[in-house]
């Protein structure tokens, strides 16, 4: 883990789930690479008995032939570790590209194919969503610009997020459904420049009363434990003396923690397609989420990577009309019926996703105490 230490919020959460996806996930993929890698390293004998279940071992043998594990008896190499990733994931015919493809060209491919057994043709489904929401973060974080072209940030105003600093709870509420939607116009509509008028209309309104900001009421602070009342006193005081400040830290606290609550949305998801889609299994709508959060990932990487304005809008359409197709594909229903049950998952989706983003900004907010 010494390799994270150089990251940090997002970046570092989704490499630290990746890796730990990779130990406890890797499984049988990462052991069919490894003969490549390992037949060019040196010192690969083994001692005669299997290191992890004690197996007598066939001479020469390069794997236990009662667990798989790999005979070689020490630490690899950075040359071997470079030789597997490229033989068995950058390769034409690897598993990545062929991932890649069916994940962002052909939605509900890859869940299909997972349901139906064809596990080893692609990357796991976790690996998969960590390791597009890890390039995804990175670029958000390293990309010059990476936030204005998904409108999270106008040119010249890096304070938007003072919208959300407001007298009451409603106040609250309603600029920050201002800036949403604005923000969500930036990035999918080429009449931006509405957009950017929005969010500065609502960013005056609310500084108007930044001066007596106030994170939860009075009424629902008496509630809380006075350890936390202590807490939003002294973030609420920090505000008011220094909100651009404390706007960075919300925002850093936020972006650091935002891979953890994808993650934690997942669960809830893949429960509103089990009340949507009764027939098939949890799990089958588990991988199903999984796969669907890492195409968005991909679509996001995308406008990120490439910040036009076209290539903003095509990520934005095509990752509506994804999910449509993607549930038509693995759950075979009519194009009526999955339209419907696209609608109202969409709707209770907006609804966790608000619950979740009122949590980070309350979270946010709270870390600035």
């Amino acid at each position: 883990m010494d390799e994270l230490s150089g990251l940090s919020g997002s970046a570092a959460a989704v490499a630290a789930s990746a890796e730990a996806a990779g130990l406890a996930g890797g499984g049988s993929q990462g052991t069919q690479a490894g003969h490549t890698a390992h037949g060019h390293g040196h010192g690969h004998g083994h001692s005669g008995r299997c290191l992890n279940c004690d197996t007598v071992l066939a001479p020469e043998a390069r794997f236990c032939s009662q667990c798989g594990q790999d005979t070689a008896n020490h630490p690899p190499s950075l040359l071997e570790f470079v030789h597997e990733f490229v033989s068995h994931y950058i390769a034409v015919e690897g598993t990545l590209w062929k991932s890649l493809w069916g994940l962002m060209a052909r939605p509900g491919f890859l869940t299909r194919e997972y349901l139906i057994g064809h596990k080893q043709r692609y990357v796991l489904p976790l690996r998969l969503l960590l390791t597009l929401g890890l390039l995804f973060f990175l670029a958000l974080k390293f990309m010059p610009g990476s936030t204005k072209t998904l409108g999270l940030e106008k040119e010249g105003d890096a304070e938007v997020g003072e919208v959300i600093v407001a007298n009451s709870p409603s106040e609250a509420a309603s600029a920050l459904a201002t800036a949403a939607s604005a923000a969500s116009a930036a990035a999918s509509s080429p009449q931006s420049a509405k957009a950017a008028e929005k969010l500065d209309r609502a960013a005056r309104r609310i500084a108007e009363h930044s001066g007596d900001a106030k994170i939860l009421d009075e009424k629902i602070s008496e509630q809380l434990p006075p350890a936390l009342q202590a807490r939003v006193a002294r973030a609420e005081e920090h505000w008011r003396a220094d909100p651009k400040g404390s706007l960075k830290t919300m925002g850093a606290t936020m972006l650091g923690l935002a891979p953890y609550a994808v993650l934690c949305s997942l669960p809830f998801f893949a429960g509103l397609l089990k009340l949507l889609f009764w027939r098939q299994p949890y799990g089958a709508h588990f991988v199903f989420a999984m796969h669907l959060h890492a195409a968005w990932y991909g679509m996001l990487l995308l406008a990120v990577l490439l910040p036009w304005g076209g290539v903003a809008f095509a990520a934005w359409l095509w990752s509506n009309i994804y999910p449509v197709v993607a549930l038509k594909r693995v759950h075979e229903a009519s194009w009526w019926t999955t339209l419907l049950r696209a609608a109202l998952l969409a709707v209770l989706h907006w609804v966790i996703i608000g619950l979740g983003l009122l949590a980070l900004v309350l979270v946010g907010a709270l870390a600035t105490a």
